[in-house]
């Protein structure tokens, strides 16, 4: 499967990759992680625009890649490559309508391709349609025979139902998605989320704990697991993990979550000042 990351602006999910969390009252709701992106369009294109565009996707270079397929789709408006790949490009810069407009004609030409289902339902939640996107991965995954594609879309699908506020049905599709590759960590820290939204806790450290043994430097587990372990009263522990979130963040330049990371320390550095 060839995918593309892209972020989700959604406002209760962590900053630098999505929005951040609020000031620290209590203990927030643990954030997923976001999709790795739509599905580009792997067959060779038939024009130089069409290959350009293709060439500027794999670049990350989703304005030049959308000007590109603007040409190409004014040679051949009909051109499936061009369509899925044009969406795949709004949808990096964000033109969420745009991307699913793109997906929506090319099922209209195509009503088998379960790329254009797949990228359509990213587009959905990216716009908080979540019954909607459940729906569509619901097609995309009836029509993949790919394990890699299925995995995939299971875990987009349990996330646009965690987002749904639908967490046991949500651990469902991630445990279809592991099934299948159970050495993703995004599924895994999806999971963990999910059983949190569940009141799980245990379950919820397992999982961030296994995310912590596929990918020991993934920052934004070490901050979901410390707010764990402080609201379970191990303050030593959550500050240790938050410590290395810290510095896992600084080191992998994700500055936005460091900084919402020593934001969180220096709030429970304040709290225990008060408190003495």
């Amino acid at each position: 499967m060839k995918s593309l990351s892209w972020a989700w602006i959604l406002g209760w999910l962590l900053i630098g990759v999505v929005t951040g969390l609020a000031a620290w009252h209590g203990f927030p709701s643990l954030a997923p992680l976001n999709s790795h992106g739509p599905l580009i369009a792997d067959q060779p294109p038939g024009t130089e625009w069409g290959l350009r565009c293709q060439q500027a996707l794999a670049a990350d270079r989703p304005q030049q890649a959308l000007e590109n397929c603007d040409r190409a789709l004014a040679l051949n408006e009909n051109n499936l490559t061009y369509r899925l790949n044009r969406g795949v490009a709004r949808y990096r810069l964000g033109e969420y309508l745009g991307a699913f407009q793109d997906a929506d004609q090319v099922l209209t030409l195509a009503p088998q391709d379960h790329r254009a289902y797949y990228n359509r339902g990213l587009a959905q939640v990216a716009m908080h349609n979540f019954a909607a996107a459940i729906q569509d991965f619901d097609q995309a995954a009836k029509l993949s025979a790919d394990s890699e594609s299925l995995a995939e879309i299971y875990d987009d699908r349990g996330l646009a139902k965690l987002m749904a506020a639908q967490p046991a049905a949500a651990i469902q599709d991630f445990d279809r998605a592991l099934a299948l590759n159970p050495q993703d960590v995004r599924t895994w820290f999806n999971r963990g989320c999910a059983c949190h939204q569940m009141g799980q806790v245990g379950a919820a450290l397992a999982n961030f704990n296994r995310v912590l043994q596929l990918d020991p430097d993934h920052a934004r587990t070490y901050l979901n697991r410390g707010l764990l372990r402080r609201s379970l009263g191990d303050l030593r522990g959550g500050e240790a993990d938050l410590l290395e979130s810290a510095h896992w963040a600084q080191v992998q330049g994700q500055q936005d979550l460091h900084h919402y990371i020593l934001t969180v320390l220096n709030q429970w550095q304040r709290a225990t000042v008060s408190w003495g």
